[in-house]
């Protein structure tokens, strides 16, 4: 049960430092501007929602559509891992957005658009976020479909939580603290990418895990 708790744990933070909703308030705040409290807030509880549903659909489809075309679940790891501690090194050196992709202008002046392109998918949904959710979604038990399950629930209850919070507080909120936030995650995601990346090759070469 403790070990369950901890993995899941673990899957929260890291899914959270992926989909990074703490960098991406600046690109809400300009997305909002000029609607009233209830739009802001009905805005960040779609954009929750949205994030929730994309995660839960890469998880339970990505993998059988990737196994259909012939990758492997060691090759998703890798491939997820490298993808991940591009966007690490790019949060580490302050280049996240270019990482993701420059905002278009209609998430500005488009409130529906935004509502899911590009600010929910794929700026906050994105590759990173995709390709671990996929490589971990693997489950045989009902507990096990849990240790999937949850952790995009409650990262999309976050995503919703952030910008509800960023609705109150936008004006205090400053550039200095987000950055500082960005990097640690950056840091953190650096050793959770070099993991996924061990364990793929693992599988995909058992004579490194039998030589561990």
């Amino acid at each position: 049960m403790l070990a369950s708790m901890i993995l899941i744990l673990k899957n929260v933070i890291t899914l959270f430092a992926l989909v990074e909703p703490v960098a991406m308030i600046p690109i809400f705040v300009a997305a909002t501007e000029g609607l009233d409290a209830a739009g802001k807030i009905r805005f960040a509880r779609t954009i929750g929602i949205s994030v929730t549903i994309a995660l839960l659909v890469a998880a339970f489809l990505g993998m059988p559509l990737l196994s259909l075309l012939g990758v492997s679940l060691g090759a998703m790891q890798v491939g997820g891992g490298i993808i991940v501690l591009l966007l690490s090194i790019a949060m580490v050196l302050g280049k996240e957005t270019s990482f993701k992709g420059t905002v278009p202008s209609v998430a500005i002046h488009d409130v529906r658009e935004a509502t899911i392109i590009p600010l929910a998918i794929p700026l906050l949904a994105g590759p990173a976020a995709f390709s671990y959710v996929m490589a971990h979604s693997e489950w045989k038990t009902y507990s096990e479909a849990v240790q999937v399950v949850l952790p995009i629930l409650i990262v999309g209850f976050l995503c919703w939580l952030t910008f509800r919070i960023a609705c109150q507080a936008e004006r205090q909120i400053r550039k200095k603290t987000l950055d500082l936030v960005e990097r640690v995650s950056g840091f953190i995601l650096a050793a959770i990418a070099v993991e996924m990346i061990a364990a793929g090759l693992r599988g995909l070469f058992p004579v490194l895990a039998a030589a561990g």
